[in-house]
């Protein structure tokens, strides 16, 4: 048709632009991300998944909520494996934290003095406190430095909250001797020496600006130092936010933190003490990979927020999420997303992050598409004109 003369030159012309057009809305119309199921969770329909920390696609630990009882739980290839149940020496119900250590095994802190070290389905005591203080731990975090030495969130005598370190050798530190009015939750070691700890700051009830019948509560999170010694660790510095609450940090690189909450998130860069403040609220957040992120706001949220190499981008959902989430995790492909549904049933919305801009997306197949028939009808018009000028 190109080789022909007056109006079948326009016709073809005019047939590449209409593939343009269809093309373009194709392409819009096929923008959101890929790769999102919403299922039953690998527990069955009946635990409700409070708590979720994956290993890999085949072995995770889960807290979960089953007629009333607290259970924590193994996966291993599918099968189910009850650790901690109504039937157990340790209650289920006081877990306060888990963490992952770097061999993949899993520490329980449940509001006593000892911790509890989970390494391949089988239990042990893992002993915190090896002077003559009285205190119990809710929160215990490893260093990724030393693998020897770890940071505790303590409850001491007369309910009062600090925090603690616990070295190579054994020998557990003094506590913090000022908490500046916080409630610590959670910990992430950033650099040597240095960690992050974030928590709830109380206003307190002289300083005449809340009623002491309804404390206002304020999110607040700290940069904290230790050298590994018994001398205790130090507030290095301390920023309170507005409201709502900080409920995950997440290590980027060497030098930034995402600290995210239900109505601030914070870029922190640990090396020059710079903070960007990012206008996005969520409820969970998750790193799929080195330098990069996904936060996730609550029910009937239409996006998430994307951090890939020092970029935000927000990403569009095929429809609303349509779960209440309790608890998140990574099993190096796949995200889960756990929570409870409009009818009450537990359920898990899960994101493929290998399907995020591949050609098995339908952005990414009408992409590829669009360049090959693209290039095909400009290799044609070419020889074409070439032929032209030979003769």
């Amino acid at each position: 048709m190109l080789q022909q003369e007056s109006e079948h030159q326009w016709l073809a012309i005019s047939a590449f632009f209409v593939f343009i057009i269809i093309g373009a809305f194709f392409i819009k119309g096929t923008s959101h991300l890929p790769g999102i199921d919403l299922t039953e969770n690998e527990l069955g329909s009946d635990n409700r998944i409070m708590e979720s920390h994956y290993i890999d696609k085949d072995n995770s630990f889960m807290l979960t909520y089953i007629d009333g009882t607290y259970e924590f739980v193994s996966m291993n290839s599918g099968i189910m494996n009850k650790l901690i149940d109504s039937n157990s020496e340790y209650d289920a119900s006081s877990i306060s934290h888990v963490t992952t250590l770097d061999n993949d095994s899993v520490i329980i802190s449940s509001l006593q003095s000892d911790v509890i070290l989970i390494d391949d389905s089988e239990m042990f005591t893992f002993e915190t406190n090896f002077g003559e203080d009285n205190f119990s731990v809710s929160n215990i975090e490893q260093s990724s430095s030393d693998s020897q030495q770890y940071l505790l969130i303590t409850r001491e005598s007369g309910n009062l909250q600090s925090i603690r370190g616990l070295n190579s050798s054994g020998l557990t530190s003094s506590n913090t001797p000022n908490n500046e009015n916080v409630n610590w939750q959670n910990l992430i070691h950033v650099e040597d020496q240095k960690w992050l700890a974030t928590g709830i700051y109380n206003t307190p009830a002289t300083s005449g600006d809340q009623s002491p019948a309804t404390p206002n509560l304020r999110p607040v999170w700290a940069t904290i130092l230790w050298n590994g010694g018994y001398t205790a660790p130090m507030v290095e510095s301390l920023q309170i936010g507005g409201y709502g609450e900080y409920h995950s940090t997440i290590k980027l690189n060497h030098e930034q933190v995402i600290i995210a909450g239900t109505h601030e998130t914070i870029l922190f860069n640990h090396q020059n003490n710079e903070i960007e403040n990012i206008d996005y609220s969520s409820v969970a957040a998750i790193s799929d990979k080195c330098n990069s992120a996904w936060l996730f706001n609550n029910k009937d949220s239409k996006s998430v927020l994307r951090f890939d190499e020092d970029s935000w981008d927000v990403e569009s959902l095929p429809h609303n999420i349509p779960i209440d989430i309790e608890a998140s995790g990574f099993d190096g492909t796949t995200i889960y997303l756990h929570g409870i549904d409009d009818n009450g049933n537990p359920k898990v919305l899960t994101f493929d992050t290998s399907a995020v801009g591949s050609i098995e997306s339908g952005s990414g197949f009408l992409n590829l598409a669009f360049i090959i028939v693209s290039l095909i009808m400009f290799t044609i018009m070419g020889v074409n004109v070439f032929d032209k000028f030979k003769q």
